[in-house]
């Protein structure tokens, strides 16, 4: 029989809500589990990390691990990922989409890789290679940081004058001042002419003028759940708005490109923001771990059955939902 451990954080948890301290029900996700396709077992990471042993192999197990939101934690995670499929293990998602969570740089490479639909955003890692770029674009032009969520790190610059102020923002000196910094610092003055004048990670996006609102759709295995979230008043961001409707039923397009980029990206539970406009949609944003629930205040989701959405009502959590997604991955 198939089996799949269960990786959770510090506090017994996969965290899927706005906080670190928040996770998952796993009791339902491991009874469906159980029922559908495997064998279940759930530790933490530090547990399997006390128990790893020299030869020690995982071939043919399933893996479905926690996020985390705190940088230095999530490194933390990193490292013992990436001991799992180097033993033979199975990852649920793939390692990429582990990369991808709180990771806008990467999104945008995965984005370009699989053609799917998305305003074009080039990756930034140097304040003098992002002036190249915003000196042969056209403008307005969106500037982020590669992490960050509810808009936050995401500025409009309306001209080039803005848009390397914005930059210069949004990227970190290529030193700090302390102890350990020193020999960089005598390094940097020794060699001045080599240094980026900052390092970072920005995208510099393609601007949508005139966008009214976009879409947030959960889809969880082959079903789709969702909202959509209004522009704010004098704003070009929808997101973290919080003026969000459930009572309007996300188009077909909308519904068919969703469920593409799920297939695309190949994971078994993803959130997306999907901006439509003038007939043309387009993916703005992904996660496929640690994303929002605000779309599953729905009382009713969308099913694709023989090329056709069904409307249906919510009979369980969640997590019932994101279990059955887990098991067709298993299953494929």
């Amino acid at each position: 029989m198939k089996k799949i451990i269960l990786l959770t954080n510090y506090k017994n948890l996969i965290p899927q809500r706005s906080h670190e301290i928040e996770g998952l029900k796993l009791d339902i996700i491991a009874d469906i589990l159980k029922k559908e396709c495997c064998e279940v077992e759930m530790m933490t990471f530090q547990t399997f990390v006390d128990h790893l042993s020299e030869k020690e192999r995982f071939d043919g197990t399933y893996f479905y691990y926690a996020s985390s939101q705190y940088p230095i934690y999530k490194s933390f995670i990193q490292d013992i990922l990436m001991q799992i499929p180097i033993r033979g293990g199975i990852l649920i998602p793939d390692f990429r989409h582990f990369m991808a969570h709180e990771n806008k740089n990467f999104q945008e490479l995965e984005k370009i890789r699989l053609g799917i639909n998305s305003p074009k955003g080039i990756p930034v890692g140097t304040y003098e290679e992002g002036i190249e770029i915003l000196n042969r674009i056209s403008y307005p032009t969106v500037i982020k940081k590669s992490t960050g969520f509810r808009s936050r790190n995401v500025q409009l610059a309306k001209n080039k004058v803005q848009a390397k102020k914005i930059l210069a923002g949004m990227l970190e000196n290529n030193f700090k001042f302390d102890i350990d910094s020193l020999y960089l610092v005598y390094r940097k003055f020794k060699n001045k002419t080599h240094y980026p004048k900052k390092f970072g990670k920005v995208i510099i996006q393609e601007f949508i003028p005139d966008l009214t609102h976009d879409w947030k759709i959960l889809v969880l295995g082959n079903i789709c759940v969702g909202g959509k979230r209004f522009v704010r008043e004098n704003d070009f961001r929808a997101s973290g708005s919080m003026l969000y409707s459930l009572e309007q039923d996300p188009p077909e397009s909308v519904l068919n490109f969703a469920l593409e980029c799920k297939k695309l990206l190949n994971c078994p539970n993803i959130s997306l923001d999907v901006s439509e406009h003038n007939g043309v949609v387009n993916l703005l944003e992904y996660q496929t771990m640690h994303f929002s629930l605000l779309a599953w205040k729905s009382v009713h989701y969308f099913e694709c059955i023989d090329n056709s959405w069904e409307h249906k009502d919510v009979l369980y959590d969640l997590e019932h939902y994101m279990a059955l997604g887990i098991c067709e991955a298993i299953k494929q």
